[in-house]
């Protein structure tokens, strides 16, 4: 599989190898974003001892280390070897990786946490025992574990680490480098169906078309992403029967705490801890309007499913199991879910606008946005706003993924509704629209082209 982008990630894993000090860095983000993949890249250019962490048994676990051992430092004789624990074996790893500048990483760590109890404090001993300019890498898949057991401050682990990488989803921008060269509607469609994680892309792009891969991967119940949530939720979480609720009615359009708590049949008093295992979960965000002085404290948050993949199989997958399970997923596709897809595309294309602007808010809007958000109170709605406090200049977007655009008169519109918004009134303010239609007016930016 090619490797594309993951270019901040890369210079964050070069910066942490050049180190003269010791480090340790914990890299960790849902199934299939690419971190064994990040990690080989890394990896193939730099000495290290690269170990995939079983499923198994302690001494099978081990077995399986010394033989990576053999491999990485060259002593066939390591294979042969016996060693009393993994107190021996990692000690022993430590020092030769010590002298030959190697980085020891185990992928999948929370493996080797369930395989061999107590691994985690054998690393944090050696590891304060230890002052030479040694390198580990902990990646892991299971967020709730490595959240808690490895960066959590119960965690012996705690304090230990000195980089972190959060693995996430891939833009929009960088995940069409996955499917052939084609249309701008087709790549927002496979972005709509398939967000931005590598492994899905890659199995998408070789279908003809977005719709054919939909209809193959997610709505046939032989399909390798019909099931991924399940395994995603069940994997992580303690009640997934509750969890599948919340996503679903998030899912249909539910974005308030007390309508999604009805709606999912949770107890009102109960939703806000299961939308924060959420939240730290990275499967949900909670929008605030950016004008808001304390996003914490303010209670116009909206939710919403982060993931264009997990939002498209909640709202179309889990409500019809049972159809798909009959093979009628292609039907269900022609007659129920083709209908409502444009608003599910316009809603993408507003996120898409949302990473335009983080990407090139300089060449765009001329000038640099230090915060972008939404905007929304009882009268008016803004789909994007652009601001530098410290320079005092707005924008205020709109995103049109309709072909028939007048952009007169939703300007028009867009300037009353920003006029309204006290909090920039003396800033200095402009208009944007931005829509997939080419259009010749100054304050108009055609998306069209994500190569």
């Amino acid at each position: 599989m090619k490797f594309y982008n993951r270019k901040k990630e890369l210079r964050i894993l070069d910066k942490f190898y050049r180190s003269k000090d010791k480090e340790f860095l914990v890299l960790y983000g849902r199934r299939r974003l690419g971190k064994t993949s990040l990690l080989k890249e890394f990896a193939n250019k730099k000495p290290s001892l690269f170990f995939s962490c079983p499923l198994s048994t302690s001494k099978e676990a081990l077995r399986l280390f010394q033989v990576q051992m053999a491999e990485s430092f060259n002593e066939p004789i390591l294979r042969q070897m016996t060693f009393a624990g993994w107190t021996e074996a990692i000690q022993y790893t430590i020092e030769k990786a010590i002298v030959g500048q190697k980085v020891i990483i185990f992928d999948e760590f929370p493996y080797l946490m369930r395989s061999v109890p107590g691994i985690d404090s054998i690393i944090q001993h050696l590891w304060d025992n230890t002052d030479d300019a040694i390198k580990i890498i902990l990646c892991g898949s299971h967020i709730s574990v490595m959240l808690e057991n490895v960066l959590g401050t119960r965690a012996p682990l705690y304090g230990r680490r000195t980089y972190t990488i959060n693995l996430t989803p891939m833009s929009f921008f960088d995940i069409t480098l996955f499917y052939p060269k084609t249309s701008f509607e087709e790549y927002v469609k496979w972005y709509t169906f398939f967000g931005g994680v590598p492994a899905y892309a890659k199995s998408a792009s070789k279908y003809q078309n977005a719709c054919s891969s939909i209809i193959n991967m997610i709505l046939s119940p032989d399909g390798n992403l019909y099931q991924e949530p399940d395994f995603l939720v069940n994997e992580e979480l303690r009640e997934p029967g509750v969890y599948f609720s919340i996503l679903r009615s998030i899912a249909a359009g539910l974005t308030k705490p007390n309508k999604i708590s009805q709606d999912a049949g949770v107890v009102h008093s109960g939703i806000n801890k299961y939308l924060d295992t959420l939240r730290k979960m990275h499967i949900i965000e909670k929008i605030i309007p950016i004008t808001e002085k304390n996003p914490e404290r303010s209670t116009k948050g909206l939710y919403f499913i982060r993931d264009p993949f997990l939002r498209c199989w909640f709202r179309y997958v889990f409500p019809n199991k049972t159809i798909i399970e009959l093979g009628k997923g292609k039907e269900l596709f022609n007659k129920k879910i083709k209908a409502d897809l444009n608003i599910l595309f316009g809603s993408v294309f507003e996120n898409i606008c949302f990473q335009l602007i983080q990407k090139s808010s300089l060449d765009i809007l001329k000038f640099d946005a230090i915060n972008i958000g939404r905007y929304w109170d009882k009268n008016i709605e803004i789909d994007v706003i652009a601001e530098n406090p410290f320079e005092k200049q707005v924008a205020f977007i709109e995103c049109k993924w309709g072909e028939n655009v007048n952009i007169d008169r939703i300007l028009y519109k867009l300037k009353c509704n920003s006029d309204l918004i006290r909090h920039y009134a003396d800033w200095e303010r402009s208009c944007l629209i931005i829509s997939r239609t080419k259009i010749n007016h100054p304050n108009h930016y055609c998306l069209n082209t994500p190569r």
